[in-house]
């Protein structure tokens, strides 16, 4: 067993590692080694600088590294892998929800289903101005989803807001009454921080908004005293972990610059199954659509106003979405006469050639002179 020498918090360090590996160290990496330390609650802080210090001391001291379930043998450049290629039919896939809210923004979240909806085992990033209504958009959806069906999980996690934030902002909204929220404000005095995100992403609930991603970045830092890129590596695994293994529907918000471009890693950005953009158009009128969506191709680059009612409800304008789809329609069409007409102009007065029926050229340059 180790040694419990040391300070009042190494002294925790390595009772833990007697506690929970019998006086061995587990091979690996320290930071998946921290981060099974940091997930059972404590009250005293300590920081990932702290337990890699007194890890390093206690192999120093003749700890025995072992390998276990837990930890992985780390790849080496000389070792032989063998891949094993399967068929797609072959694979086995879990059976992932499909959550509606009931509005017109399920289309353009799927179209592999009549309706679309929000898929489970999902992560998607939502990028915005601020100002425009990130949190209420998803909020509402969050609120409407439950409301059709009862049985399906949510919770709204907060980085920002306080306990008085929530209650003017319930005010102001009351759809979002009934929305659990965990608010990571409360566990930041006391360093709980990753302990209590590690319980809520632990696979109990269906949808998650996560408000937002690159504030619980630096509270981690902060309450953690990761690294950047610590802290990062570990929310981006586990909000994926949550996903692909326990059928969640992860939406984390993200801020975008002045010019309104995209904050994040490219990591986050190929990582994550779909990016929905909330926006102002130049009149100042409010949109969003996705530049990016792998369950939902049909709807990408495609805007869906929207406006808020005088119970903070989210409105959306199915007619003028309508109206517009219907519009791009008429000019595909048209587009592919102009074609098809400048290409038997080309064929007749360029290359000789005859056509059947009573098209002449003349009739040709009239009927393209028409459509210019």
């Amino acid at each position: 067993m180790i040694k419990l020498s040391g300070g009042k918090k190494e002294q925790i360090v390595r009772e833990w590692f007697n506690v929970t590996h019998d006086g061995r160290v587990p091979k690996g990496k320290v930071l998946d080694a921290y981060t099974e330390f940091a997930s059972q609650p404590r009250t005293e802080e300590i920081s990932y600088g702290l337990f890699n210090g007194v890890l390093k001391k206690v192999i120093a001291e003749g700890a025995e590294v072992v390998q276990t379930a837990a930890s992985p043998e780390p790849s080496v450049k000389d070792s032989v892998v063998n891949p094993v290629p399967i068929k797609v039919e072959d694979m086995v896939f879990p059976e992932f929800k499909l959550h509606k809210t009931g509005k017109k923004i399920d289309a353009l979240f799927s179209d592999h289903e009549v309706g679309g909806g929000i898929y489970g085992g999902t992560v998607n990033i939502v990028v915005g101005e601020s100002g425009v209504g990130k949190s209420t958009v998803l909020l509402d959806l969050l609120a409407t989803v439950q409301a059709n069906d009862p049985t399906v999980k949510i919770l709204y996690v907060s980085s920002e807001m306080t306990r008085n934030d929530i209650l003017f902002y319930y005010k102001k909204t009351p759809a979002i009454g009934k929305v659990p929220t965990l608010l990571l404000m409360d566990y930041m005095k006391d360093s709980t921080l990753s302990q209590a995100l590690s319980a809520a992403f632990n696979g109990q609930y269906d949808i998650i908004v996560l408000d937002s991603y690159q504030d619980v970045l630096v509270k981690l830092k902060e309450a953690q005293g990761w690294r950047s890129t610590q802290a990062e590596s570990w929310l981006i695994n586990m909000m994926i972990e949550a996903s692909e293994n326990k059928g969640c529907a992860v939406l984390a918000i993200q801020h975008m610059t002045k010019g309104g471009t995209y904050v994040g890693s490219t990591y986050l950005k190929h990582a994550t199954t779909a990016m929905l953009e909330i926006r102002f158009d130049l009149s100042g009128q409010r949109y969003l659509e996705f530049s990016k969506n792998r369950r939902g191709g049909s709807g990408v680059n495609k805007r869906l106003y929207y406006v808020l009612d005088k119970d903070g409800s989210v409105v959306y304008d199915t007619e003028r979405f309508t109206e517009t789809e219907d519009m791009h329609k008429i000019e595909g069409s048209e587009a592919i006469r102009q074609h098809d007409l400048t290409k038997k102009f080309e064929e007749i007065f360029l290359k000789g050639k005859t056509v059947d029926g009573s098209d002449s050229v003349v009739e040709l340059q009239d009927s393209l002179r028409e459509e210019e």
